[in-house]
């Protein structure tokens, strides 16, 4: 039977027998890129490629999966049966040869690599590549990977023929999201095709840039219908992404992302194309060191190229502003699909932290309240955990204050880099305020009793750390089912305190909605009397009332004296802007500031800052077009939304009154900003369209914006409107305004009142426009954490001699409590009062459950929190290799929600447990570790042991380091060394001790406190990270500390780092310290850290001036970050069971999820080395931290993803076993004149390793400053003259003439080990000197 060739090319084609299936071979039409690159001549594209092309992102597109280059080519040197091996020189491989075979393929198609199709007897047709032919058959292989061979005898080929259609489908560049993608990939074929399998090896990417998984539904996603429906709800949701997570490193348009490499969408310029398709890509697959955004579906991609478009590109960028047409979105792949809808996925709202949380919130947004140390307690009933509450109070253990009781249905607000993600934010508390008391001590000094705060001064005048032990000291907490019981002391006396709530009551009976608080205490014998910081109130507020209660306790109603309880409404004061209240005028009509001349004048005074008048809507968020003139940095700024913003240079933040103005010319578009009647900075800026149903507000913006402080805090008088623009000879007559026709509006603030009313009301009085023109304001409180505006009903219950209430002239409302050897029980309560609302029917309507309740009883262990143990199966790894991976499975799935990124574990002396911290706050016990199988020969699936997780710990702060001491479990907190305690053998953690609380904690997110190690002594050993891209404020900010075996004090060892993840003790006794790029830090490093060493980061807290490159102590090696991109804590190998690794330095990588050996040499004192990485596969998540089991002798390391890393996974951890196969490691390296020695770990053929065409080396500088990072400089290659082995096979020795210092060295060898395997690596190292 005969078929006509045609047919069969067609069928083949059809059916991709020959063809590695791929989304482009699925296409129809040819996409718009595929159109553009064919209509450009192939000399023309190799010469772009050439010049313009990146090799290191060719390589990424090259390895990603879904292009299928490497099923059928190879670039190892070896051979591949279905395509040509690229990574060699041919005389036809040129340039414009490669360009024509990725656009045309079946163009030119090698002999070997031409497809044949067979017709047989039966009619059957078989496709293939010709591997044998002879008088009596055909060897055909299958056109596919792995393809099978297939022997065809002669006598059943009816007919065969090479076909002229190679089996690399046409269409594969529609795979690619730009021209410049494709350029990038050409340009890696060259210098592959040139620099041959090193070169290849050179150049090939971390798994994790290439290793991603396209889901099905992306084949299928109808681009044009979804481009074409962006609208203002893509908008906002596009909005709310990029705020959360694309501004820490992209930035805004004022201010630059916590990664300044990052494109900055409204100034850069796209290097992989910007129309909206383009962008999706590069989401969806990654770009350079862009990582795929795998979590987010097709409508948040599109939704968030839609914002930056809109509120980047279009008026800020507008050469980056693709215009969308009708022939474009004709042009983009057809498709049915949408994709999944979008999750809402809130795990760290979700997640049940137990009752109490510590971490540091802020009260309100004006700085005058942070709880550093803050111990947020929920007080309501309820399961959840904290998160779920509806009453709240936090506990500063820095100053032992309360600094806020409040109520809402939100907690706070979730900014934060271990919550939401952001970066330079912190998170604040939500609802109603019932009570605050502004940083600074909550107890007198015992001898003094003075509240003058004697702590920290840093340097941006706040005042940080714990106050002196003999002030007051921090113990710990206890938790008894839902109850948080606190425990510290002040002076010489033991205080222990509950939190909660009263149970209120009406007369009836039933439930009230009032709140009260309450504060139980266990007061021990007191040698001083103490006073008690109960409540700060307004300046001026007084004690009205006080009463005894028929229940023995007494009573007091503090406020203001004007706010008597006959009083049914207060006479009127001067209006307050105090960081919580604004105005607002909602008919906008009168005031056009779009099209016509305007000028705005104040009179303002201020410490801090914040809006003077702002035209926007009245929702939460700003808005596009929307206009503010405020204060921000001290500086007179005016900002319209999604356009731009012009800032003064003088400062008007100094407490004085200053005389405040801005003009806008309609013709010329420029906005003028005055200070003091001079005029100071000028910038063209024009709003795009008017705002509709908009509000002008005095005093506050929107809540978002402008950050950080929206809201004003001082004195605002005499805020004025003009319909046109004011001279600079009018303005300068400050005290002499203008009053004719133009002024639209005038609002005179110093007469304006309010009514006393609650905030919960809608409004709180209003302010009268002096012009007679009608536009009245409407007095608000509002904001995330509005204080109510009422009196303040406190007492204590019950009653005991000496008990006094008191007031101070700052508002304070205080508790003496007198000297006495007798211990005290009792609570204190308040409750916020409307002024009608007399104390008596306060002090009626509650119950306090116990008020003289012995707290001793809750100490001891409770109920367990946790009851259930959860139980995973580990995967026992192939033992293929030198090294084996084993994954102890966690338990991601559990019934608290919980999230399980771990930072910290250490082994229990039993051998089968080891304890685990989680970055969000919670420690597991892990048993059955003593039956894993040491071998994967041993392993029984039917048998498999499992590993049981039993949590024991919850609402730490931040734990980033474990260790296990005497039988205590120690972790490292952002707040504190803590101790576990289990008081009542359930396992679960009932005490956590105070061991040190030292820390110098401020808000700024960078500062995380890294690792716990011990030395011999005893003492403690914990890195503290330095401020992001800003100078430091305390002496903690960049160091390397150690706390006294005892824990009561704290050493810095050495200062100078920026992100000093972890620390590794030396047995010489020095350390060793990572540290991450950055402004200081031209790339990452390993640093040999000897005592009172200084390492560079110029933005540390110390006396350095100098900020040359000898100033600091130079690292043992400089890590760039293709490298390695974060490295985290270095370990010593002192186990047996890792052979010829026995005394190796390992370091761990968190940005990419790795193992290196860190071979190096000692020259004179100056460390020098490099690394290489372990032959395993890449972890799924970063590692930070590792560990040898003294009992099995093999490694385990976990990890987490949480900021910068390239890996994926949210958390994990591993057990990594030797399983004495060769690794070809370096073990050694050392660097002399005219020579650089390497020593393997096992042995290589001689032969491969004496040849100088088997290893590459190049160089490259570096250049150190405040800029962040470094690029590199003079980067070349060192010749190799010749190559030596010594007589043990693991020693080589090359002659290389040009080796001298360099800041970076890449040493790359492909060699054959003794058993003729493969054995290559790559090191990357520093060289300080050259030994002899």
């Amino acid at each position: 039977m005969r078929f006509s060739f045609l047919f069969l090319v067609s069928f083949q084609v059809a059916v991709c027998g020959l063809m590695v299936p791929t989304a482009a071979a699925t296409q129809q039409t040819a996409s718009q890129l595929e159109r553009e690159l064919t209509s450009v001549p192939a000399a023309k594209l190799a010469d772009e490629a050439a010049r313009f092309g990146d090799a290191k992102r060719g390589a990424v597109l090259f390895f990603q999966p879904q292009m299928a280059c490497r099923q059928c080519h190879s670039v190892d040197g070896s051979k591949s049966p279905l395509g040509p091996a690229l990574a060699e020189k041919r005389p036809d491989a040129t340039n414009e040869f490669l360009v024509e075979s990725v656009l045309h393929p079946s163009k030119s198609i090698r002999k070997e690599f031409q497809p044949t199709v067979v017709v047989m007897n039966d009619g059957k047709v078989t496709l293939g590549l010709v591997v044998e032919e002879t008088a009596e058959k055909i060897v055909l292989r299958e056109g596919r990977p792995f393809g099978k061979l297939i022997e065809i005898p002669r006598s059943d080929i009816d007919e065969y023929q090479p076909i002229k259609q190679s089996i690399m489908p046409d269409g594969q560049v529609s795979l690619l999201a730009s021209r410049q993608q494709f350029l990038d990939l050409i340009r890696y074929l060259i210098e592959i095709r040139d620099g041959g399998a090193l070169r290849a090896k050179e150049l090939e990417p971390p798994a994790s840039l290439y290793a991603i998984r396209i889901p099905e539904y992306e084949k299928d996603i109808d681009h044009a219908a979804m481009i074409a429906e962006l609208d203002a709800g893509a908008f906002k949701r596009g909005q709310a992404i990029y705020s959360r997570l694309c501004v820490n490193c992209h930035g805004t348009h004022d201010k630059p992302g916590s990664l300044p490499t990052s494109l900055r969408f409204a100034t850069g310029k796209f290097r992989n194309g910007a129309d909206p398709h383009t962008m999706y890509q590069t989401l969806t697959r990654g770009f350079g060191m862009m990582i795929a955004q795998t979590w987010m579906v097709p409508q948040q991609k599109y939704d968030v190229i839609h914002y930056v478009r809109q509120a980047y590109l279009k008026e800020h960028n507008p050469s980056q502003h693709y215009s969308i047409t009708d022939e474009y979105l004709a042009g983009l792949p057809k498709g049915k699909s949408r994709g999944p809808e979008p999750v809402q996925n809130e795990p760290w709202i979700t997640m049940d932290y137990g009752p109490s949380l510590v971490n540091t919130y802020e009260v309100g947004n004006d700085a005058s309240n942070f709880a550093y140390k803050g111990i947020a307690v929920r007080l309501d009933p309820g399961p959840g955990g904290i998160s779920r509450g509806q009453s709240w109070m936090v506990f500063d253990h820095d100053t032992m204050r309360v600094a806020a009781a409040w109520t809402g249905d939100g907690f706070i607000d979730w900014q934060g880099i271990h919550m939401n993600g952001r970066h330079n934010i912190h998170p604040r508390i939500k609802g109603d305020v019932h009570l605050a008391n502004p940083t600074g001590p909550g107890w007198a000094e015992p001898e003094t009793q003075s509240f003058d705060d004697p702590r920290l001064r840093g340097r941006d005048d706040r005042l940080y750390g714990p106050l002196p032990r003999k002030w007051a000291h921090y113990k710990g907490l206890s938790h008894h089912g839902q109850k948080t019981i606190i425990d510290y002391t002040v002076g010489d006396t033991f205080v222990r305190e509950v939190p909660g709530l009263a149970t209120s009551v009406t007369r009836d009976g039933g439930a009230s909605s009032a709140f009260t608080f309450t504060r139980t205490f266990n007061v021990g014998p007191r040698s001083h009397d103490m006073i008690l910081q109960v409540a700060r109130e307004p300046e001026g507020s007084e004690i009205l009332t006080t009463m005894n209660q028929q229940t023995g306790g007494m009573a007091v109603a503090f406020g203001h004296a004007g706010t008597s309880e006959s009083s049914a409404t207060a006479p009127k004061q001067p209006l307050k802007f105090n960081g919580k209240s604004f105005v607002e005028v909602s008919d906008t009509s009168d005031f056009d500031t779009t099209s016509k001349d305007f000028s705005i004048t104040a009179r303002i005074r201020t410490k801090s800052g914040g809006t003077i008048l702002s035209r926007t809507k009245a929702g939460e968020k700003w808005i596009p077009d929307g206009q503010t003139l405020f204060v921000k940095n001290g500086q007179l700024a005016f900002d319209i939304g999604w356009v731009g913003a012009v800032t003064a240079q003088r400062r008007v933040n100094d407490g004085k009154w200053h005389d405040v103005a801005m003009t806008w010319n309609s013709k010329r578009k420029l906005v003028t900003l005055f200070v003091d009647g001079k005029p100071d900075q000028s910038r063209e800026l024009a709003t795009q369209k008017s705002v509709r149903n908009s509000v002008l507000r005095i005093g506050f913006t929107n809540s978002n914006f402008p950050g950080p402080q929206s809201y004003f805090d001082g004195d605002l008088l005499d805020v004025r409107f003009y319909q046109r623009q004011l001279t600079e000879s009018e303005l300068a007559k400050t005290k002499k305004l203008p009053t004719d026709g133009s002024l639209k509006a005038d609002w005179k603030l110093a007469a304006a009142a309010t009514a006393g009313k609650p905030a919960s009301d809608a409004n709180d009085g209003n302010v009268e426009d002096a012009t007679g023109n009608g536009h009245t304001g409407t007095v608000h409180s509002y904001g995330s954490a509005a204080t109510v505006d009422s009196q303040l009903a406190a007492g204590i219950q019950p009653a005991f001699a000496g008990a006094e209430f008191a007031s101070n002239d700052d508002g304070s409302l205080v508790l003496r409590i007198p000297a006495g050897q007798e211990p005290l029980a009792f609570t204190l309560w308040w409750q916020r009062k409307m002024p009608e609302l007399a104390l008596k029917e306060v002090v009626n309507g509650f119950v306090v459950d116990q008020p003289a309740a012995d707290l001793s009883k809750l100490v001891n262990g409770g109920p367990a929190r946790w009851p259930v143990k959860l139980t995973t199966t580990p995967e026992i790894g192939s033992d293929d290799g030198a090294f084996a991976v084993d994954v102890l499975t966690h338990p991601v799935d559990n019934p608290w929600l919980a999230q399980t990124r771990l930072t910290g574990f250490d082994f229990l002396p039993d051998g089968d447990r080891v304890a685990v911290c989680a970055w969000d706050g919670d420690v597991w016990m892990v048993s059955g570790l003593s039956q894993l199988p040491n071998a994967f020969d041993e392993v029984v699936e039917e048998k498999m042991p499992q590993l049981t997780w039993q949590r024991i710990a919850s609402g730490l702060f931040q734990p980033l380091g474990l260790k296990y001491v005497d039988g205590k479990i120690f972790v490292t907190c952002r707040d504190q060394l803590t101790i576990l305690h289990d008081r009542n053998g359930d396992g679960e953690t009932d005490f956590y001790e105070n061991f040190n609380n030292d820390h110098q904690v401020t808000d700024h997110f960078h500062e995380f406190a890294m690792g716990l190690q011990t030395d011999a002594a005893g003492n403690f050993y914990y890195a503290k990270s330095a401020r992001h891209a800003v100078k430091a404020l305390v002496p903690h900010h960049g160091t390397l500390l150690r706390v006294s075996k005892d824990g009561s004090k704290t050493d810095i060892v050495a200062a100078g780092f920026r992100a000093a993840n972890g620390v590794c003790l030396n047995p010489d006794g020095s350390f060793i310290v990572t540290d991450q790029e950055g402004h200081w830090n031209p790339k990452n490093r390993i640093n040999w850290v000897r005592e009172g060493g200084f390492y560079g980061n110029m933005f540390g807290y110390h006396d350095v001036t100098d900020s040359s490159d000898d100033a600091m102590e130079q690292p043992l090696c400089w890590i760039t970050n293709a490298f390695d991109r974060s490295p985290a804590e270095l370990l010593w190998c002192d186990s047996d069971r890792w052979g010829p690794f026995k005394g190796t330095l390992l370091n761990l990588s968190y940005g990419y999820g790795k193992i290196f050996v860190v071979p190096h040499e000692n020259l004179a004192g100056q460390m020098q080395g490099g690394m290489c990485e372990l032959p395993v596969p890449q972890f799924p998540t970063g590692l930070m931290r590792g560990r040898f089991n003294p009992h099995d002798g093999q490694l385990y390391a976990c990890g987490m993803v949480a900021w910068g890393s390239a890996q994926r996974q949210s958390g994990g951890i591993y057990r990594i076993r030797y399983t004495g196969k060769p690794a070809h490691l370096p073990l050694k390296l050392q660097a002399a004149s005219r020579r650089v020695t390497i020593t393997l770990s096992d042995p290589v053929d001689a032969k491969s390793a004496t040849d100088p065409k088997n290893y590459r080396i190049k160089v490259w500088d570096l250049k150190r400053s405040a800029n962040y990072g470094s690029k590199h400089y003079d980067e070349h290659e060192l010749v190799i003259e010749s190559v030596s082995v010594a007589d043990d096979g693991r020693t080589i020795e090359l002659v290389v003439p040009e080796v001298a210092p360099t800041w970076g060295m890449e040493i790359r060898y492909a060699l054959r080990g003794a058993d003729g395997e493969s054995a290559s690596g790559v090191i990357h190292n520093t060289i300080h000197q050259l030994g002899k």
